[in-house]
């Protein structure tokens, strides 16, 4: 059940990165655009994935993804609260660069996504480690 809660969060991620893909403009992404409706280089109403590029994108869908898929594999409550951690530091990079003309505002999502996977890390069971499980069965 674990398990399958951490691959729905990765595979929401990429949904959810693949959906900003196609419908970000660049007023949603730039805050000269959200400031004062103009910017030099680009318009506002051009695709965010024109101005900036796919592979930054691409990048913070990984980012977004990565954490847990990767609890999903190990399946193991340490690794479970490591990508709880680390969507937390996602979150709060998120919030720092917020102000750059790039995707990562889209980082924040990374908060919902540590919510749901703290609840699932808590709810995870322990497994004794292979030393002591040889153990006891030996008894």
């Amino acid at each position: 059940m674990v398990r399958t809660v951490w691959w729905a969060l990765a595979v929401t991620a990429v949904a959810f990165t693949a959906w900003n893909a196609a419908s970000l403009t660049m007023f949603d992404v730039s805050m000269a655009c959200s400031k004062i409706g103009e910017s030099s280089s680009y318009q506002c109403s051009d695709r965010a994935v024109d101005v900036l590029g796919v592979w930054p994108l691409i990048g913070v869908g990984l980012f977004l993804a990565t954490p847990p898929a990767m609890a999903a594999i190990a399946l193991h409550k340490r690794f479970s609260w490591i990508a709880v951690a680390a969507l937390v530091v996602l979150f709060m990079a998120g919030i720092a660069f917020v102000t750059h003309d790039s995707y990562s505002s889209l980082l924040v999502f990374a908060l919902p996504m540590a919510i749901i996977g703290s609840i699932a890390a808590a709810f995870q069971r322990s497994v004794p480690r292979c030393g002591r499980r040889n153990e006891l069965l030996a008894q």
